[in-house]
């Protein structure tokens, strides 16, 4: 037993030592100085936080929605066998509860500063929960999908989040029992952001070059196909919210809009930095569009520029 102990307690500091090396080697490769990202980045997660509950109502919902998002990146199947191999069982749980919590921390002690308690401990019990959480298994991979004969991103996705995308169609008709329209809302932004994640990855380059089109044509088919994927998510969502709270339906699609824009920046962003993956920079230009949506006619331009620029050089 002391020597269990003892093997967990060497392995935590170890653990998360290297993967401060491992984010300050990433940050500068990306050629940017490792202190100007440590320092910015607080004030920025801060300020966007901010807007975010100054803006609209149901802002703590889509934190925790957000938070849980960020949770599920560690909760690849690969990565906790590859962790549970390599450090034992026992200190596996100790480092992915630590590693969870360590994450929600900023946005629960956010939610206890604007007074949201019950939110801030809700964030902190979804960290707790998250630990036990596999986002593919072998039993998800035989799980039929509406996505099978478009490209990838939604097929892989949809299987890899079902557990997210099921708990927010929960969220939904909890919202309409309780006749919640703020939450309704904030559920169709959540269901766009699991989507969005959906293009965090990027795939071999291959992938782009069975494609016998231009930059211009390859976008607006990834685009086309994002859309038309998402919408057999999202609409029956938008449909149920705009029958049950018909009096606020132009809100209602309004915030529909807003979901399909922050999807295209995704996919744009993806394509953006492709074959590689999207930087710090990039995630936080498009945290500030997702917060501040007028932003989304500057950056969807902006990014489409640069993934057709890049495509250009790849295809």
């Amino acid at each position: 037993m002391d020597n269990e102990r003892n093997h967990v307690m060497d392995v935590i500091p170890y653990f998360f030592c290297l993967q401060a090396k491992r984010m300050h080697r990433t940050i500068s490769d990306w050629g940017i100085y490792p202190l100007f990202v440590y320092i910015s980045l607080p004030i920025l997660f801060v300020a966007a936080s901010a807007a975010l509950f100054q803006r609209t109502l149901h802002a703590p919902w889509i934190y925790v929605g957000v938070a849980g998002v960020v949770l599920l990146q560690w909760c690849d199947v690969a990565r906790q066998r590859f962790l549970q191999q390599l450090f034992g069982r026992q200190a596996y749980f100790c480092l992915r509860f630590l590693e969870n919590t360590v994450t929600i921390l900023p946005f629960a002690f956010f939610l206890f500063y604007e007074g949201a308690v019950w939110f801030a401990w809700g964030a902190l019990v979804l960290a707790v929960l998250a630990v036990f959480v596999r986002t593919a298994n072998s039993g998800l991979r035989v799980l039929r999908t509406p996505f099978s004969r478009e490209p990838f991103e939604f097929a892989i996705g949809f299987r890899a989040s079902i557990f997210w995308v099921l708990l927010v169609y929960l969220l939904l008709v909890i919202a309409i029992y309780v006749n919640n329209e703020n939450l309704s809302a904030a559920t169709i932004v959540l269901m766009v952001l699991i989507c969005a994640s959906y293009y965090g990855r990027s795939e071999p380059l291959f992938y782009a070059w069975i494609y016998p089109l231009g930059p211009h044509a390859f976008l607006k088919l990834k685009i086309k196909t994002a859309l038309k994927q998402v919408s057999l998510l999202v609409f029956p969502m938008a449909v149920a919210t705009m029958i049950y709270f018909s009096d606020n339906w132009l809100a209602i699609l309004l915030v529909l809009v807003v979901g399909c824009g922050y999807l295209v920046l995704a996919v744009l962003a993806k394509y953006a930095a492709f074959p590689g993956s999207v930087n710090l920079l990039q995630g936080m230009v498009m945290a500030l569009s997702l917060v501040l949506p007028p932003l989304l006619l500057v950056t969807i331009p902006y990014f489409y520029r640069r993934a057709e620029n890049n495509i250009l050089r790849i295809l």
